[in-house]
């Protein structure tokens, strides 16, 4: 039975894959190898969220924060309201971060502009509202901070495709300067058909994997994301991040970052051992 199914995994790729955008294009945006670069060149930390823990997530005061704190790449999630509006916002429900509660996509958008993300936040911030995704990616392009955005939005996936494509046709720089990551890989097939120049990473965890496909997984992960998705860089839990699994995608030309990883030793080991890129919830006193 697995051989059956991975012999017809295999007949899908090959008909339905697409290649990664060309090399130097990749080069441009993800900036030097940290395997064989002078780390001095390289960005060793990506604001998570733009910053969760210095800054209520996914906000404007964020992004400024981070830049503030020397960050030069930002990761921020993108919603969808009533009225269609995409914001950057990470939940499905507005309950953890603000006062008000249910799905997001129930609120229109100007309901959600008049709530208050510093509420809950340890920072005590006040008037910080959920920015249009609009609104963040003209202020990360304004202080030169390049982007990587997670697509949650697994339910929508077509109207998610036309609105990433309607924004880089919007925003030219984003091809050189964001690139576009899913937990759903057909959410990023669906955009890479339409534009082959966009740059994607696919953001994996074992523990999502439901036991049924645990057999499958690892093949199924190269299949379906490397091949056939086109992929240059794979977002992955820490706790499946080692020498080998770092050495098994750099050969295949694929970036590896790990998430989320905020304790000081963490990152040290991450830089120096496995020379890996990392997502954090805090960029203060980073030293690239």
């Amino acid at each position: 039975m697995k051989r059956v199914v991975l012999i017809l995994l295999q007949c899908l790729v090959i008909v339905s894959s697409l290649s990664p955008p060309p090399n130097a294009l990749v080069s441009a945006l993800l900036g030097p190898d940290p395997l064989t670069a002078d780390p001095s060149t390289v960005y060793w930390e990506v604001a998570h969220r733009a910053g969760a823990i210095d800054a209520p997530e996914n906000s404007l005061e964020a992004v400024r924060i981070a830049a503030e704190n020397g960050a030069k790449w930002v990761e921020f999630d993108i919603s969808f309201t009533a009225d269609n509006v995409g914001v950057a916002f990470h939940d499905d429900t507005l309950d953890r971060v603000t006062t008000a509660s249910g799905p997001i996509s129930s609120y229109t958008y100007e309901q959600l502009s008049k709530l208050d993300l510093g509420v809950k936040h340890a920072s005590n911030m006040t008037e910080v509202r959920i920015p249009t995704v609009d609104q963040f990616i003209s202020l990360c392009l304004s202080l030169n901070i390049k982007m990587i955005i997670d697509l949650k939005s697994w339910k929508s996936p077509r109207y998610t495709r036309d609105f990433i494509i309607l924004l880089y046709n919007n925003y030219p720089s984003l091809s050189s300067n964001a690139m576009v990551t899913s937990f759903f890989p057909h959410l990023l097939y669906l955009v890479r058909s339409e534009n082959p120049n966009i740059t994607c990473s696919i953001s994996s965890a074992p523990y999502l994997v439901p036991p049924i496909l645990n057999v499958f997984y690892p093949t199924l992960a190269d299949l379906a994301t490397y091949r056939l998705v086109g992929l240059s860089a794979i977002l992955a839990h820490k706790s499946a991040v080692t020498k080998e699994y770092v050495a098994k995608w750099s050969n295949r030309g694929v970036r590896v970052m790990a998430w989320t990883v905020d304790d000081p030793q963490e990152k040290k080991k991450m830089k120096e051992a496995l020379k890996v890129q990392v997502l954090t919830d805090t960029v203060r006193r980073q030293n690239n």
